[in-house]
């Protein structure tokens, strides 16, 4: 049976988690294991607890969650005999007949074509081969100063974009709801998968000079992002110094540093 693409939404902060570690996140990957509430209790077996990751089989519909979940697109497919399936609406009413009436995506494809809200429940961690991370639903408000960044380099210069992306990372400075540490997702993850080895030729070529570059092109696009992230570079630079490091190595030191922190706040 020919596998089934669902989509979600997240916090934006889960997204480096989601693609280090794969799935492995409760239902609505808005947290780790939890919290537990009365939905999560009257799920059969293996779904409760936390254990249960969840979908859409609409983007629209998954789109319009986004309040409620956050701004983070994720995909990936699944065994459609291996699911539980029930409409979102059906929450409304009592979580134990919610499970109750719930059957495997399976069955509903057998009824013919699937209700647009219809959600979509697995109890096991999704492999890495079956997940894609899309561009965030993150409109200019999100993105403050950084927008003009964004439109800029995210789609057509995906080397700028990456090496922009440590940048971004490093000056959020731990405030994962910030427009700098928005703007990092958004150039880190597109609609299209990135060709070929990307970060590879990016160390091959030097991160701090691409970024540099970059950040000359842009500034009359974005002046104040351009400083922000042009102060965060000069701190880098001389962070590999004190370090004894390159300035290409300080940059993914520091981006991993900030990456921890937001793994120590999920957890």
């Amino acid at each position: 049976m020919p596998r089934v693409t669902v989509y979600h939404l997240t916090q934006p902060r889960r997204l480096p988690l989601i693609e280090e570690e794969g799935l492995r996140t409760r239902a609505d990957m808005s947290g780790l294991l939890g919290p537990i509430d009365d939905f999560d209790r009257a799920a059969p077996g293996r779904y409760a607890h936390g254990k249960r990751v969840s979908g859409f089989v609409s983007l629209d519909h998954a789109k319009s969650t986004q309040e409620e979940f956050g701004a983070g697109l994720v995909s990936y497919t699944v065994d459609p005999a291996k699911t539980l399936a029930n409409r979102a609406s059906e929450r409304a009413g009592d979580a134990a007949a919610y499970w109750s009436s719930a059957r495997p995506l399976a069955a509903w494809q057998a009824d013919g074509e699937l209700p647009d809200d219809l959600e979509v429940h697995v109890n096991t961690p999704i492999r890495n081969k079956y997940l894609s991370l899309h561009a965030p639903l993150f409109g200019d408000d999100a993105l403050g100063d950084f927008a003009p960044l964004v439109a800029r380099f995210a789609d057509d210069d995906r080397l700028s974009a990456k090496a922009l992306m440590h940048l971004a990372i490093i000056t959020a400075d731990g405030d994962f709801d910030s427009p700098a540490f928005n703007a990092a997702c958004a150039l880190a993850w597109r609609d299209t998968e990135d060709e070929g080895d990307l970060i590879g030729e990016l160390i091959q070529v030097d991160p701090d000079s691409v970024a540099a570059a970059a950040l000359t092109e842009a500034e009359d696009d974005a002046p104040e992002a351009v400083a922000a992230l042009r102060e965060t570079l000069d701190e880098t630079r001389q962070w590999a110094e004190e370090n004894g490091t390159t300035p290409a190595r300080a940059l993914f030191m520091r981006t991993a540093m900030v990456l921890e922190e937001v793994g120590s706040a999920e957890g």
